[in-house]
């Protein structure tokens, strides 16, 4: 897996996503993002996160999250999301 959350969870591939919600992109110390996520000035809110599940490369040009996206599947980015808020708890 690209990405850990919970307990223990570590950066691997990509960062680890706990506290994702209210943080800003590219700000966890010990992950090697890329330029493009660093000065992308994003804070990760539903409406961001939302927008980069459906098309990272159009919401941070130049990531290198080799990702393409959710597509319009509202289910599909409406259960992430709802995860995501669990998992901050």
């Amino acid at each position: 897996n690209c990405h850990a959350v919970g307990p223990g969870a570590r950066h691997g591939f990509g960062p680890q996503l706990n506290g994702l919600l209210g943080r800003k992109a590219g700000s966890l110390p010990g992950y090697a993002y890329s330029p493009a996520m660093k000065a992308s000035g994003l804070v990760w809110t539903e409406t961001t996160l939302t927008a980069f599940l459906r098309d990272p490369n159009a919401v941070v040009p130049g990531t290198k999250m080799r990702y393409w996206g959710l597509g319009i599947d509202e289910q599909k980015v409406a259960g992430l999301l709802a995860y995501f808020a669990q998992a901050e708890r």
